[in-house]
């Protein structure tokens, strides 16, 4: 076994669920430091520990590459084929939690950069290594390098998460609607690719806002409302008005992502049913676009309820969870290049894709709403699910592309 399918079973057989992030940093550092590799920890908690590590002559722009350790929870053990922290290999299938999601892309990119300095590879520039912790709760890792300045001037931004698929999926009409081709064009796509995966560039995922609008009202007995206030109705108002918001926008759609989704879901109010309620709340959560982005909704919804207060009523927003949407444009330098050689590197046509989840980018994106990000690396959709898998021979190659791919960026 050599040593990048190596160290991916170390990795995949380590329990990072949601929590223990830091058994996988410490694992990257040795691993690094084999190689005369420096690298940082970053704590975020005990036992949640981010790692990053940099190499090139900072001459140039910084990319970065980021991964995250953490998985989500292992799964009903009883569907499993095998443990799911066995990390069992079986017809150049690596099985086990976490191999797809994203253990595989965060080990391709770490050897991807042990190769690049090992061979000395002149790089204009910094590439700038980062495995996170908490992505599947949060993205609290990549929140916390952000806030710690580690976003600061990066241009671009390579995130390693799974972007293939079983090639026989290309069957599916749903797949096809999803990448704009017909069954036609689909069938060639699978006999020209030699491989057994069909992988995409992930150009786009939709951000993700979500809050809740608390109303505040006077209890009184319901046959007496006149000495209360009703928390419902000062809601229904604001909820009318958010709709209306929402409509007046509906024009507003990203080629990729498509528009703005809008979902209420939760409401609740009042506390028995013969007294005027005193409190009532709903929650929302919202799908969102670069053109309709996180930080104009929240303003417009506060103008909202500045507008609801001054006519009598008592309502206040609370933000549980905002990351910003992502889209780079197709004719960009990153995009460019990563089909270049990732159809070079994968023997495939890679179609473009938009995805409606979101990744670590939201965090960095932040910083700059003209960086470059794409979504692309070795593992498929059994992520999250029982017999998650990583091919091999996709992992290996994504190694092999990562470097060619740093290489041309950093010339």
């Amino acid at each position: 076994m050599d040593e990048t399918v190596q160290a991916l079973v170390d990795v995949v057989k380590m329990n990072t669920v949601n929590d223990h992030e830091e058994l996988v940093a410490q694992y990257l550092t040795q691993l690094f430091k084999a190689h005369g590799i420096e690298s940082k920890l970053v704590t975020y908690a005990p036992g949640r520990v981010s790692l990053v590590a940099e190499i090139g002559d900072g001459n140039g722009p910084l990319i970065g590459f980021d991964g995250h350790e953490d998985t989500v929870a292992l799964g009903d053990a009883s569907k499993w084929t095998d443990d799911a922290l066995a990390a069992n290999i079986q017809d150049g299938r690596l099985y086990g939690r976490g191999a797809t999601d994203m253990k595989s892309g965060l080990m391709a990119g770490a050897f991807a950069l042990i190769n690049l300095h090992d061979q000395h590879v002149p790089l204009h520039g910094t590439l700038r290594f980062m495995a996170t912790v908490g992505e599947e709760n949060g993205h609290l890792g990549a929140e916390q390098l952000v806030k710690m300045g580690y976003a600061d001037n990066m241009q671009r931004v390579i995130v390693g998460e799974p972007s293939g698929a079983d090639k026989r999926l290309l069957g599916q009409k749903q797949i096809q609607a999803m990448l704009g081709i017909d069954g036609t064009t689909a069938e060639k796509m699978a006999v020209a690719n030699p491989t057994g995966e069909q992988h995409f560039i992930e150009l786009a995922h939709k951000g993700s806002l979500t809050f809740t609008i608390h109303s505040q009202g006077v209890a009184a007995h319901s046959s007496m409302p006149q000495l209360g206030k009703n928390a419902i109705d000062a809601l229904m108002t604001y909820y009318q008005k958010q709709n209306e918001y929402f409509k007046q926008h509906e024009t507003a759609v990203n080629p990729v992502l498509g528009p703005t989704v809008t979902v209420v879901t939760l409401i609740k109010g009042g506390e028995q049913i013969n007294t005027v309620p005193a409190s009532a709340e709903m929650g929302v959560k919202i799908r969102t676009i670069p053109e309709l982005r996180n930080d104009r909704i929240i303003a417009d919804l506060q103008a909202i309820i500045d507008e609801c207060n001054a006519n009598g009523a008592q309502l206040s927003m609370d933000i549980s969870s905002s990351f910003y949407p992502v889209h780079t444009p197709e004719d960009t330098e990153l995009v460019q290049l990563a089909k270049q050689v990732g159809e070079s590197v994968l023997e495939q046509r890679l179609p473009y894709f938009g995805a409606p989840g979101g990744t670590d980018a939201s965090s960095y994106i932040v910083k700059n709403d003209k960086m470059q990000i794409i979504v692309f690396g070795p593992g498929n959709i059994t992520a999250h699910q029982v017999n998650e898998y990583v091919d091999l021979d996709m992992y290996r190659r994504f190694i092999k592309l990562y470097e060619q791919l740093i290489t041309k960026l950093l010339a």
